[in-house]
Order: C-alpha cells, then sequence, then structure tokens
C-alpha cells in the first residue's frame, strides 16, 4: 500500500475523512488467537483478549508505519487501551501521535453536535498527521471513493441475504475494505467474488433470482455476541453446514465502510466542512446499535430486523470472556427469538485459548437443535 496509513481501534470513525487528509485508515482488529503478552495483561488489567492482542502488536512495533492513530471511545477496553497508549507516547515508546475519538451513539441536536464537534477535532489530527489540509475539495474526492467501495460492499450484502455467499468470504471482504486504500479494497473484493468483465462494469443486478436453494445443504445463522475479529469462527461453521448469512457487531454487516457524505461545494468553504462533520455525525447516530454502547432492547431489536432479512433458522452467539456488553444482551434475544419461533445458541465466557473448544461446543449445540427441529 502506498502513501501514510493511520491506524484505527474501534468503529466509530468515518473513513472519508481520513481518506480526504490524503492518508488509507487501517483497522487493527486484533485475532481470535495468539498469546497475550505479560506487559499487554498488565497493562489493560481485567480485559478482553482480542483487545490486549491489538495493544501487544502496537507495542511490538508491528505498526511502526503509521502516522497516527486513533482509538475509538466505544467499549471500555478500547478506551483503556487509549490511556495505556498514551502514557507509553509520552515515553516515545512508538513513532506515532495516538488520538481519542469520543462519539457517542443515539443522536439528538445535542449529541450530534459534540460528534460533528468530534469529528472536526479528529480531521484537524489526520491532517497534522500526514501534512495535507482537509478543504471540500478532497473532501468530495475521498466521497467518490469511499462510495465505489460501498457499492461493492453492497453486493456481499445482497449475496449474503440471497445466501449464496458464504459468511466467511463477507467477513474477508469487509477486512479487505478496512486495512485497503479504496481502490485496491475493490480490485481484491471483486477477485474474491468473481471480477466483472471488464473495468469499472458493474456487478451483475443485485435484484436478479438467486438460486432456488442458495448454498444448498446448509442451515443459515446470524452471528451475535462479540465481534469477530478474523474468520476462524466462521469458517469452521461453515465447514459443518451452517452458514452465516449476518450478524450484528461492528466487524461485519455493521461496520461503518461506504458511507460518505458529499461537501455540497467546490469551493474551500469552512461552513461546507463544519456541514459535513454535522451531516457525518447523523449518519453515525443511524448506524446500528453495538453491544457495549446500546440498550439491550435496541440490540433485540436491530437483531430481530437482521434475521427477517436474511431469512435465518436461528442465531449464534460466542461471547469472550471480559468483553463487555454482549452478555448482557442474550437473554432478551433469545425470548424475542422464541416468540418467532426461532432459537438462539450460544457460548459465554470463552477465556483468552479458548476458541477453538468454544467453537466446538458451539457446533454440537447446534446439531442437537437441528437434530430436534
Amino acid at each position: 500500500m502506498s502513501g501514510p496509513t493511520i491506524g484505527v481501534i474501534g468503529a466509530d470513525v468515518p473513513r472519508q475523512l481520513i481518506l480526504a487528509a490524503g492518508a488509507t485508515p487501517v483497522h487493527l482488529s486484533g485475532a481470535w488467537n495468539g498469546k497475550v503478552s505479560q506487559e499487554a495483561s498488565e497493562l489493560l488489567g481485567a480485559c478482553d483478549a482480542v483487545a490486549a492482542r491489538v495493544l501487544d502488536a502496537v507495542l511490538s512495533g508491528a505498526h511502526d508505519e503509521l502516522v497516527g492513530l486513533i482509538v475509538c471511545n466505544d467499549s471500555m477496553a478500547h478506551l483503556r487501551i487509549f490511556y495505556v497508549l498514551r502514557v507509553l507516547a509520552g515515553r516515545c515508546r512508538f513513532p506515532f501521535p495516538v488520538h481519542l475519538l469520543d462519539a457517542p451513539r443515539g443522536g439528538g441536536k445535542h449529541r450530534n453536535r459534540f460528534v460533528a464537534r468530534q469529528y472536526e477535532r479528529l480531521t484537524n489530527f489526520a491532517a497534522a498527521c500526514t501534512g495535507t489540509p482537509v478543504d471540500t475539495i478532497p473532501l468530495t474526492e475521498s466521497a467518490t471513493r469511499e462510495a465505489l467501495l460501498g457499492r461493492t460492499l453492497e453486493h456481499v450484502r445482497t449475496r449474503r441475504r440471497a445466501h449464496t455467499l458464504t459468511g466467511t468470504a463477507a467477513l474477508r471482504a469487509y477486512a479487505a475494505a478496512t486495512c485497503r486504500a479504496p481502490e485496491e479494497a475493490v480490485i481484491e473484493i471483486e477477485e474474491s467474488l468473481g471480477r466483472p468483465a471488464a473495468p469499472g462494469t458493474p456487478f451483475p443486478d443485485s435484484s436478479s433470482p438467486a438460486p432456488p436453494n442458495g448454498l444448498q445443504g446448509t442451515v443459515p445463522v446470524v452471528m451475535t455476541g462479540s465481534s469477530h475479529p478474523d474468520p476462524t469462527v466462521y469458517e469452521t461453521l461453515e465447514q459443518a453446514g451452517f452458514l452465516v448469512v449476518g450478524e450484528d457487531h461492528d466487524t461485519g454487516d455493521s461496520a461503518w465502510i461506504g458511507d460518505y457524505v458529499d461537501s455540497g461545494d467546490v469551493i474551500p468553504c469552512q461552513d461546507s466542512l463544519r456541514d459535513a462533520f454535522h451531516r457525518l455525525a447523523k449518519q453515525h447516530a443511524q448506524r446500528p446499535p453495538a453491544a457495549a454502547r446500546s440498550l439491550s432492547s435496541e440490540r433485540t431489536r436491530h437483531l430481530l430486523e437482521v434475521v427477517e432479512q436474511t431469512n435465518a433458522a436461528g442465531v449464534v452467539a460466542l461471547v469472550r470472556d471480559l468483553d463487555d456488553g454482549p452478555v448482557w444482551d442474550l437473554p432478551g434475544q433469545r425470548e424475542a427469538l422464541a416468540a418467532s419461533q426461532r432459537w438462539l445458541v450460544a457460548v459465554e465466557q470463552i477465556p483468552a485459548d479458548g476458541i477453538r473448544e468454544a467453537t466446538s461446543a458451539l457446533i454440537n449445540q447446534l446439531q442437537t437443535q437441528e437434530a430436534l427441529s
């Protein structure tokens, strides 16, 4: 990847603003597997293992090529990471500056104004990191780039709803979208799904009928619970005959990718920029509810919508130990799903090195559930 890159921890960054500053936003997502160093464990305390692996990667120098790092206050784990990095930045532990983005969800006049101001500060930080000032011209150019990626990902979502694309492939597409420049991500995703006949040719009409049985012999399920930093679990589930057709976490269909606003003005104008920040804040307020920062009732309503849209047979959940939020959603979700004649199968309190055993236990429960259906 050519050009400067700015790291992102969390899910609240409008990618358009980073692109407008001349950088590629790169999401640092961690992994399901891998050792957690003693240093990361001691610095973070009792914390989700995936978050600890993200911190480990930063402290090990794996991301020293970044020109800046943005940490979102979208979970307690990420907020802890920021405070640790802020202290270590003062000790020159890594070569880039760190910025906290505090963008609460929920909307409303005062909250939207606060978030818009946060986006203005974020843009100034990104511009300082790259040396590229942001005005309406690069903002419009970055909107065009992000729109192209958004159209490609909409095709991914359409195929998933039609049960003609695996969740593994979809998660890899989202991963590419969050760590590549938009043009590079589009090429990678198109190649993985079947490239159009010629460069610039759109994918086939998403309204075209899908094969009547989709991926035959599979049981369609929706994933909830903890976010998935990589496709490890999806791949294992799908090899066992369960097709992940959707999810409600921020590394899948709920990822904030492909959205943008047009500045509405080709003349550099501070008022136009402020208007763009406010419109992005309103977009942010309409995003799907996140486990760590939303009411369980909101999460349940959204999950039911995803289940209906994807025509899933049921819902599966894996919840990591010390992951704040998802475990509180499960009772309400289970009750609401039962009312619509659907089931929820869950494995909770997954230890740092326990994802393989947890996935096996989940598959055993699913197979039992299917035998009873």
